[in-house]
């Protein structure tokens, strides 16, 4: 039942985001053969050679699934690349390319039309068979139709079923994309731990292993500025240019992201936060204890119920760690900034 409810709103969220992405191709003209077009015109940044190559993966998945009548993983698939990699990452990404309508960012501009015109058509295509009325009213309404040529179908129903072409799989940019995703990630959990406001923009330090790992981060640097809200992003600087006043985050064992808070955090407010938290789940975990440690615990309750018990326990002995950690690290920074100052 979650799942057709999970599935009901995903209805809304591809008719909220093709309507979103329609207006930034609003004023563009695709052509009969755009993909073709855009995969030879050398204007594609990463982000729009990884949607093209996330597109050619979907279209390959999904239709190995059909041909082997796996019509739920189909559905999952299909999903899974508007909500993941075009909704989540690239429509996200391309935002400012978009909004820009200067001359110097023409050719940018697009090459992202065109790649967010062919991942949404394509896409709805692929979601066709499955969700057949929405896609035909959203594809309807892309721009272009009814200007594509003799060729061109009347209806989705009519239109050929995306096929994979090799040759637009990019398994490098998907790697440089997974690798910037990961910074990303860590970039938004420093800024949800310490509370920092959206229309605040703030300085990262990125320590990541020297190869293509550091070649990723640093050719989509602009990318982490978009999505982790970055005034600037510096790349393995020298230990004693980075400040003493930030928080840390440890992605893997290659590569870590720091963010300096100088100034952004109040910290006596912080502090009495946490301190809260700790008191509101120590004492539900003494009581836990002690029900736990009761005489006839062992013999008289089920195993169920144990098993529930020591799970409920160990989350909350890990979320009083957690805090505990969070607490002392805030108050070394408070203890940081007072001596700075």
């Amino acid at each position: 039942m979650k799942r057709v409810v999970g599935y009901r709103l995903f209805c809304n969220k591809l008719w909220n985001a093709t309507k979103f992405g329609l207006q930034f191709i609003s004023d563009f003209q695709p052509t009969p053969n755009i993909l073709e077009e855009l995969m030879g015109s050398g204007k594609m940044a990463i982000r729009d050679k990884f949607i093209i190559s996330r597109l050619m993966a979907c279209c390959e998945t999904v239709n190995d699934y059909f041909a082997n009548y796996k019509f739920g993983d189909a559905q999952q698939a299909a999903y899974s690349y508007w909500m993941n990699d075009l909704c989540d990452v690239y429509i996200e990404l391309a935002k400012p390319v978009l909004y820009d309508q200067g001359e110097e960012n023409k050719d940018k501009r697009w090459a992202a039309q065109a790649s967010l015109w062919v991942a949404i058509e394509a896409g709805l295509r692929i979601l066709h068979p499955m969700m057949p009325f929405v896609t035909e009213e959203l594809w309807q309404r892309l721009p272009g139709r009814g200007t594509l040529g003799d060729s061109e179908p009347e209806t989705i129903m009519l239109a050929k079923f995306p096929q994979c072409n090799e040759a637009y799989r990019n398994l490098d940019c998907e790697a440089s994309m997974e690798a910037t995703m990961k910074v990303v990630r860590a970039c938004r959990s420093l800024r949800q731990q310490y509370n920092i406001a959206n229309k605040i923009l703030t300085h990262y330090f990125v320590k990541i292993a020297s190869g293509q790992p550091e070649d990723a981060v640093k050719s989509q640097t602009d990318d982490i500025k978009t999505l982790g809200k970055a005034e600037t992003v510096d790349i393995n600087l020298d230990e004693e240019a980075i400040p003493k006043s930030v928080g840390i985050i440890v992605v893997d064992e290659s590569t870590t992201v720091l963010m300096d808070i100088k100034g952004l955090v109040d910290y006596s407010a912080e502090i009495k936060k946490l301190e809260k938290q700790l008191s509101k789940t120590s004492h539900p975990l003494k009581q836990l204890e002690t029900k736990m440690a009761a005489p006839g615990y062992e013999n008289n309750v089920s195993e169920e119920v144990k098993a529930t018990n020591t799970e409920r326990l160990e989350g909350m002995k890990k979320k009083i760690l957690d805090i505990e950690e969070a607490l002392a690290n805030m108050k070394n920074l408070a203890e940081l900034e007072k001596t700075a100052s």
